[in-house]
């Protein structure tokens, strides 16, 4: 699989893409490694809510 990723660690984003250099077939395996990026981040938010939630209760 291509790592289409490249970090700025400076700004904490990921670099742009020049997408008119890749192919049909790169552009899909794209779209699939930012769904998985998309799935990965919801998942942290749900759990840093679930997180928050709890201090709520507790500091009731």
């Amino acid at each position: 699989m291509i790592d289409f990723f490249e970090i700025d660690e400076s700004n904490k984003t990921i670099k742009i893409l020049n997408l008119d250099d890749l192919s049909i077939e790169d552009l899909n395996k794209y779209i699939s490694e930012l769904q998985q990026e998309i799935d990965r981040v919801n998942l942290e938010i749900r759990r840093k809510d679930s997180f928050k939630k709890n201090a709520e209760e507790f500091f009731k």
